[in-house]
Order: C-alpha cells, then structure tokens, then sequence
C-alpha cells in the first residue's frame, strides 16, 4: 500500500516543524491528518496565512514583526 508522509516546513526559513502525520493514498486522509497536524502545530506557536498556504514557524514570526502582523 503506498502512503503519504504529511510535513509543515517553515515558508519563511524552511524549519521542518518537528511533527509528521502519514496517511494513506485516500485524499480524504490526507485532508484529515492534514487538518490535524496544522491545528498541532498552530497550539505550538506556528501560524499559517489567511489563505492556509503558508506556514511560519515562531522564530520568523518573532523576528519578522511585519509577517507577523500580514498572518492575522
């Protein structure tokens, strides 16, 4: 069975965030662990843009106070 490695690297300086979820070849799964590993990494301090296509990890966020104020 082929499965898919879900991973959130940092848009900003490219830090993997240190959480992974796998998934199988459903994209409804993909969707859902997808989902959830955002939400774990948002209650770590990471933010993702308006749109849900950029994430940052706290480093950029704290060091880049104008990234920081486009993410809200």
């Amino acid at each position: 069975m082929k499965k898919v490695l879900l991973l959130i690297d940092c848009d900003s300086c490219r830090q993997l965030y240190v959480h992974s979820r796998v998934a199988s070849e459903d994209t409804t799964a993909w969707e859902l662990h997808g989902n959830n590993l955002i939400k774990l990494a948002v209650r770590d301090g990471w933010a993702e843009s308006w749109d849900r296509n950029c994430q940052y990890c706290p480093s950029c966020l704290e060091d880049n106070e104008e990234l920081a104020l486009n993410i809200l």
